[in-house]
């Protein structure tokens, strides 16, 4: 497709080292803000811009161990402003090929890339997600890292993303089906994932985890080894960032740290479990209630403290600063290390009948006592410990009478 006039209104707006041509938008009568980006002819939506900062961050420090420019692609593309930051912002990027299904958006596109004069090193095609990355599983044209950022869930596009993704390569997921990974409709989770969810407080959690799960399982159908170095939620979605690498041996041992988590409805006691595990007997240990079956899920860690710590390091140099982004980088390194899953302090006062406490007096008295200890970026009244459901009831109690 050939550059064309833009044929609705547009305006100006500026992220990062990006100017961007985006779609003007029409709010009618007090309508909500999603909604007119909803029917905006081309997708822009500038809460999301934490999340292209966050890629640029992630793409510089994965370049930190490459030795050669790496190519780019990112399928759905919308106005191109994540592919045109990463040519502007990312050095040694060779080539980045965009693409959508919407031809106005190839065309607002086209147009974006010339307004930054990256037309030379940015491409764009008008074409749907998974037939380019088709067009690209030749070992001689496949990428170094791909970017799914759908509406919805990625995986329908995670087979042809990896049959296009170069070996040591990097793919980024997002997804923004919450109500399926948080259990709201389990019978989509499982139909798209082919995990169970759980309705628990620390279900965003259990959703990047389900989507790491599912990611593993599928790279291990082609010898590949998903390694997660960065995974997040925040606002209304859960992203990834993993590593690709080849072989069986590789692949296999991702594998074994995709499991189940058991929960206790009653006194929220949580257990990952290992393949003997899972056909034992559903009685908490703890109390003897009911339980339900999470998984199968990725129970490993969620980041690779180098990756993160570079990540920090290149926001501080490049004036890339955003609170939410510090606040979450340096959340994700007191979490690793850290069991799977969270407990959220406001569930556990309640369930024990005394007033709310402070998240960091408990971070503070757990450490104490000589347990593992520390706050999450999933939530601000959550807490991530190696302390069993029946010491955080008592040091909340303590806490409380305090």
């Amino acid at each position: 497709m050939h550059q064309n006039q833009i044929e609705f209104p547009t305006r100006l707006v500026y992220e990062g080292s990006a100017k961007i041509k985006v779609p003007e938008l029409e709010v009618k009568n007090n309508e909500p803000l999603d909604y007119a980006i909803s029917k905006a002819p081309v997708f822009y939506n500038p809460i999301m811009r934490l999340n292209r900062d966050f890629c640029i961050l992630a793409l510089k420090a994965y370049q930190k161990n490459f030795s050669k420019p790496i190519t780019i692609c990112e399928p759905m593309c919308g106005t191109g402003v994540r592919g045109i930051r990463i040519a502007l912002e990312v050095p040694e990027v060779s080539r980045v090929i965009l693409s959508d299904i919407n031809p106005k958006a190839v065309q607002l596109a086209f147009e974006n890339a010339r307004l930054n004069n990256v037309s030379e090193k940015v491409r764009i095609r008008w074409m749907e997600a998974s037939l380019l990355l088709s067009l690209h599983c030749h070992p001689n044209s496949r990428f170094d890292y791909i970017d799914i950022d759908p509406y919805g869930s990625p995986v329908k596009y995670m087979d042809s993303a990896l049959r296009a993704i170069n070996y040591g390569g990097m793919i980024a997921l997002t997804a923004t089906d919450m109500a399926p990974l948080c259990g709201v409709n389990s019978r989509a989770c499982l139909r798209k994932y082919g995990s169970l969810p759980i309705r628990a407080s620390y279900c965003h959690e259990l959703a990047v985890r389900i989507l790491i799960g599912a990611l593993v399982r599928t790279a291990a159908r082609f010898d590949l080894a998903a390694t997660p170095v960065f995974s997040y939620a925040i606002n209304h979605y859960i992203r990834l960032y993993a590593i690709l690498r080849k072989g069986i041996k590789r692949a296999d041992t991702m594998l074994k740290q995709v499991s189940f988590i058991r929960h206790c409805l009653k006194c929220l006691d949580r257990k990952t479990l290992d393949l003997n595990e899972i056909v034992s007997k559903v009685e908490c240990k703890k109390c003897g209630s009911e339980t339900l079956l999470s998984g199968p899920l990725w129970i490993g860690e969620l980041a690779d403290r180098g990756f993160v710590e570079e990540m920090l390091a290149n926001s501080e140099k490049i004036g890339l600063w955003d609170f939410r982004l510090s606040k979450t980088l340096h959340l994700l390194l007191e979490e690793i290390g850290q069991p799977p899953t969270f407990f959220n302090i406001d569930e556990l006062c309640s369930r024990v009948g005394v007033k709310s406490v402070s998240t960091d007096l408990v971070v503070e008295s757990l450490r104490e006592k000589g347990f593992k200890a520390s706050k999450t970026h999933f939530d601000e009244r959550g807490v991530k410990t190696n302390a069993d459901v029946s010491e955080l009831y008592e040091t909340v109690k303590t806490l409380s009478r305090r």
